[in-house]
């Protein structure tokens, strides 16, 4: 717009059908636009172009929350999942978007449902459009994609919204899914109390293996040993348990039984190696989520301040000093490391 004798007249029209804008800057004749939807648009001249071409900068997720998170190795990628019905996949080398896929294209009408299985959320989109867990397989080439209703997808990695399968055992929302080591089996640890492991076929077909229930909390994290042998889960009643796979059942004597195995992560916020990033006094919900590097040099906290602590491993006591970061606004939901030692991503409020 420009005005001229009190009067305004209008310059310049550019029409925006994707979202509507949140904050505009010209310069040089440049215009940037930050859309509702998390996209940032640029148009180059935009101002003497008799069309100026819209050019997306970056896109990102916008409505409610952000908790899936999955490095994908080998490839320089990263994808989060979050409530606004997508989850995305990002270069970290060159900081760009790269594509992106839809966690369900239906509204689920289920009011009764939602309200007794779900995690809460701010989203204006139904549960079964928001995902709060993701895995990926480089040997099947599949992406899981667990919804905030507790089904689970498995899609095809190279088109997101191709689904090869799809699991409703989980009666409410997974907070957790990996696949093992040997990359045979896939497990998915639901808010129903239950830990779900699925046989995976050499075609890449799946078939419910075993579900354990002997949890009485919702699971919220869970660790395959290094040999696809034992699974170690943690609750929310503070449990850590221990699951021969082979043998399909709890191991009382796990913690013992597994004393001299290597785990392919560890990422269970209780046992002796992580006990120290425990602030203080702190009653367990303070800390959301324990994450070593792969090399198991150090280990990173995640948690309810807004904090991503890093501290050498193991960190046995109180004594040990992390280095502090800051960034997210508020909790610190999750993280996940390179499988060279050297990145760490986190999500989160």
């Amino acid at each position: 717009m420009s005005a001229a004798g009190g009067s305004f007249k209008l310059d310049k029209f550019i029409d925006i059908s994707s979202s509507f804008p949140r904050s505009i800057d010209l310069f040089n004749g440049n215009l940037l636009i930050g859309l509702r939807n998390g996209s940032i648009l640029e148009f180059k001249d935009a101002m003497t172009s008799d069309s100026p071409t819209e050019n997306t900068l970056m896109q990102s997720h916008f409505e409610g929350e952000v908790w899936g998170l999955e490095v994908i190795n080998g490839q320089n990628k990263v994808i989060t999942s979050g409530d606004d019905n997508k989850f995305m996949m990002y270069d970290f080398i060159t900081k760009q978007f790269d594509r992106k896929g839809t966690v369900s294209d239906h509204k689920s009408t289920n009011a009764k449902k939602v309200k007794e299985v779900t995690a809460s959320s701010m989203s204006v989109y139904p549960a079964n459009q928001q995902a709060r867990a993701i895995c990926y397989s480089p040997k099947h080439n599949h992406l899981v994609v667990c919804s905030n209703m507790g089904k689970v997808s498995v899609r095809d990695f190279n088109d997101f919204d191709r689904k090869i399968a799809s699991f409703k055992d989980a009666q409410e929302w997974c907070e957790v899914a990996r696949y093992s080591p040997c990359e045979k089996f896939l497990a998915f640890a639901s808010h129903d109390n239950n830990l779900y492991v699925y046989n995976v076929a050499d075609d890449g077909s799946y078939s419910l293996y075993k579900s354990f229930s002997k949890h009485s909390s919702f699971i919220t994290a869970f660790d395959w040993a290094l040999d696809s042998s034992y699974i170690r889960t943690q609750c929310g009643a503070y449990e850590k348990l221990y699951f021969n796979i082979a043998d399909k059942t709890q191991d009382a004597a796990g913690l013992s039984n597994t004393k001299g195995k290597d785990w392919a992560t560890i990422t269970c916020k209780l046992g002796w190696d992580v006990q120290g990033a425990h602030p203080s006094g702190e009653d367990g919900t303070h800390v959301n989520q324990m994450m070593a590097s792969p090399d198991k040099s150090l280990v990173l906290s995640c948690d309810d301040w807004g904090l991503v602590n890093l501290f050498n491993y193991p960190v046995m006591n109180n004594t040990h000093l992390s280095r502090s970061y800051t960034g997210h606004s508020e909790h610190v939901v999750r993280a996940a490391f390179t499988s060279d030692s050297q990145r760490f991503f986190t999500i989160g409020g």
